[in-house]
């Protein structure tokens, strides 16, 4: 993208406001339509226009059925190429597998690769579905909660409390639920955090599931994602990773997700009926645009990243003048964490949790109970909207914690 599109395009982005984005009618926007949508993980920056192209060419063509085989194998290898130039991991084509989303990967393999009746480890906090999911399928979850401290000049941090871990696998625990980059925290582990989980794997023979979905979405220019499989540690026969572009493109509605496998992992997959037959559930869109996101939209992405990076900085900016509140910018994602621990007031004592107060002030964010036991006075914020709108948000958070006396 050359760089006069890219100023037109971050100014339009600018000029967003929330009557707009109300028109458009998302969830983000309409679930709660006098506040400013700030919870589900929707972005406000539309999508690659590559995307829009050749979306809006399938609805002119009718073309609108079943997938062709050449455009599923189209999507797999752009897939194995982007983690090979982005990451450096080298996937084979036949090693991608298409699916819906990446819930259903993940409950395909509680369902088919795991022990019968073992329990599922989770980090916490955690994406919302990840702590609910095992239950459906009636196995337990059991919640690992991370390591809080900071780092040297100050700021929060988060980090995998690996012995808990260690003991959850140790107590019959069959499968661990890997976020990387880390929702909601926005996080990317480190080298050692993986290397010490492959361990763990390796030692007591519990699957890893790699949740990567915000893999393209690291906005900080000094942080670097690595694929959890792609470090020498981490036995093929015991790793699942799930992708997506979804998340950095902006279309989740288009249901198109991938799991990687390599190995015995992906031989095992392959076996399983059921877990063949999930590729079915990819959409011929899904697949039209996860192809063009990848061959066209790559510098649109670029752009978005620098411009949620520099929305991350405003906000947390913003939010260092309001007493209570400490935010955890985000180093992989949009979606940012906030404590709000800190507050105190009848108000807020009255409304239940943090975010059920500030959704009362107009932001709607998630409330942090729905994130892991624990976590009831903390919000995850969703940073990916105009700066003006974000603006905005942060002057109803600050105006309502001075309401608070």
């Amino acid at each position: 993208m050359t760089a006069s599109a890219a100023h037109a395009l971050t100014a339009s982005w600018d000029a967003l406001t929330p009557e707009v984005m109300r028109a458009r009618g998302s969830l983000k926007w309409v679930r709660y339509p006098e506040a400013i949508g700030a919870w589900v993980a929707e972005m406000d920056l539309g999508t690659a226009p590559a995307v829009t192209e050749v979306l809006q060419r399938a609805v002119q063509d009718a073309s609108l059925g079943y997938t062709p085989d050449h455009l599923a194998r189209a999507v797999r290898q752009e897939v194995a190429r982007y983690q090979q130039q982005a990451f450096g991991w080298e996937v084979a084509e036949p090693d991608v597998s298409l699916a819906p989303d990446v819930l259903s990967v993940l409950m395909t393999l509680i369902t088919r690769h795991t022990r019968p009746g073992s329990p599922v480890i989770v980090p916490t906090p955690a994406y919302m579905p990840f702590l609910s999911l095992p239950g459906v399928v009636g196995r337990d979850c059991l919640q690992v909660r991370a390591l809080q401290g900071r780092d040297a000049r100050g700021n929060p941090t988060w980090e995998l409390d690996l012995e808990g871990i260690e003991a959850a696998m140790a107590g019959g625990g069959g499968l661990l639920v890997l976020c990387n980059p880390w929702n909601p925290v926005g996080r990317v582990l480190s080298l050692s955090e993986l290397d010490a989980v492959a361990a763990l794997s390796a030692r007591y023979g519990v699957p890893v599931f790699a949740d990567e979905i915000h893999a393209m979405l690291v906005i900080d220019p000094d942080a670097a994602h690595t694929p959890y499989a792609a470090r020498p540690g981490a036995d093929p026969a015991l790793t699942f990773t799930a992708t997506s572009v979804s998340k950095a493109f902006n279309v989740p509605g288009l249901r198109c997700a991938q799991l990687i496998a390599t190995g015995p992992g992906r031989a095992a997959w392959d076996a399983d009926g059921p877990s063949r037959w999930l590729s079915h559930g990819a959409t011929l869109l899904g697949v039209q645009g996860a192809v063009a996101a990848l061959r066209r939209g790559l510098g649109w992405l670029e752009t978005v990243r620098t411009y949620l990076w520099g929305t991350a900085g405003q906000v947390a900016h913003d939010l260092e003048q309001v007493p209570g509140l400490e935010l955890t910018v985000p180093s992989g994602s949009y979606l940012a964490w906030l404590d709000c621990s800190g507050l105190e007031g009848a108000a807020l004592e009255a409304a239940g949790s943090p975010a059920r107060y500030l959704l009362g002030a107009g932001v709607a964010m998630n409330d942090g109970a729905a994130f892991g036991a624990g976590y009831e006075r903390f919000c995850r914020l969703n940073l990916a909207m105009g700066r003006g709108v974000a603006a905005q948000a942060t002057a109803r958070i600050a105006q309502a914690v001075a309401d608070l006396g």
